[in-house]
């Protein structure tokens, strides 16, 4: 030991054989930092699928998971303030001034009705309007037919798989099963007098293709109706009868005609599929005694039908779309730049908030009884 190194023994002695140990970790250091490879175009593909089955996967967890339970809130604040508007009306009945008579049309998403029936558990307000949009929050009354409760035919249509899937049970409803229909005009009672599914033609060629797949008639009477499944058991026990004609096919402008007598009709997707908008299950009920008095109502229009997506929903769904893949991207770089814990806290809110976006906005292309 010369006079300049005046260090103890023992720590040169430590110095020296930490020496090999520190040149170990940094290569362990070099390794570990060239582990990952640089990205390639099938690695960069496979992120990309990744992404997409990632997508498409929280898009129908929104659908089928978180949507119902939105429009169970939402159904329960239009029940809510629905149930006022009656109460309003039916105070309005002893009043001197007497019951406001509506000298417009319903505006599209309105409610219009609560419909309840016993057999499926199922209670809900009925809005105006059968796009997509208005269906994300309940069953929709077809424009241009019936008022729920009033003379002729008033159509409703209700999802079957997304958004609280009001009606996907409709096809379990069964001869003389009570539907009730509460408006601001007071109670309607209907029975179930046919229950099946029909194809939809085309408007051009229903009249002529339906005439000819004609299947079986019931002959149903109003108030009192006695049905068999042999034509010939049928019974009556008034005069004038009505004969509902079940078709393997019909069409549009054949389900959402006026009629002679007072009926509704439920109408809901038969098919699982989401770009179904062929094959639908009809439930047609007849009105237990006399009709509310007509009021105002829309003219429907093709799109509104129950069986159209909505075309506007393409600048919504890319805007969405588009704050997703944004978010995404800023995750990635959280998490390259920062801790992983920032980049979660930072970026699953907006993740979040785009997914549920862009899904609601996705489903408006799907007929508005999926």
């Amino acid at each position: 030991m010369t006079a300049l190194d005046t260090r103890p023994e023992t720590e040169t002695t430590l110095l020296t054989e930490s020496a090999p140990l520190d040149a170990a970790d940094r290569t362990e250091e070099t390794v570990a930092g060239s582990a990952s490879p640089p990205p390639t175009p099938g690695r960069i593909i496979l992120l990309v699928l990744a992404w997409l089955v990632v997508t498409i996967l929280s898009m129908m967890l929104v659908l089928y998971g978180l949507e119902p339970l939105f429009q169970e809130r939402t159904q329960s604040q239009m029940l809510d303030r629905y149930r006022l508007e009656v109460e309003h009306a039916s105070n309005e009945t002893g009043g001197l001034g007497g019951v406001t008579v509506p000298t417009l049309a319903p505006e599209l998403g309105a409610a219009v009705g609560i419909v309840e029936i016993g057999r499926l558990q199922l209670q809900q307000v009925v809005v105006e309007g059968a796009l997509p949009l208005q269906t994300q929050a309940g069953p929709g009354h077809v424009p241009g037919t019936a008022g729920p409760g009033q003379p002729g035919n008033s159509a409703i249509v209700g999802r079957r798989g997304t958004f609280g899937a009001p009606f996907r049970n409709l096809g379990q409803l069964e001869i003389d099963d009570p539907i009730l229909i509460t408006t601001t005009q007071g109670q309607a009672v209907y029975k179930v007098v046919s229950v099946q599914q029909q194809r939809i033609l085309p408007a051009a060629i229903g009249a002529s293709a339906g005439a000819a797949t004609e299947t079986t008639t019931t002959t149903v009477d109003s108030p009192t109706t006695t049905t068999s499944s042999d034509p010939s058991a049928s019974t009556t026990t008034t005069a004038a009868p009505t004969a509902i004609v079940e078709r393997d096919a019909i069409s549009l402008d054949e389900l959402y005609a006026s009629t002679a007598d007072d009926r509704l009709t439920l109408v809901t997707s038969a098919d699982k599929s989401p770009r179904n908008a062929e094959v639908a299950t009809v439930v047609v009920a007849q009105l237990q005694g006399l009709p509310f008095p007509p009021t105002p109502q829309g003219g429907r229009t093709a799109s509104q039908s129950g069986l159209q997506g909505d075309s506007g929903a393409m600048a919504p769904f890319l805007l969405a779309l588009s704050g997703f893949v944004l978010a995404a991207g800023a995750a990635v770089v959280l998490y390259r730049r920062s801790t992983v814990r920032i980049a979660y806290l930072l970026t699953t809110p907006p993740l979040i908030a785009f997914i549920i976006l862009a899904a609601e906005a996705f489903s408006r292309f799907f007929p508005a009884w999926m």
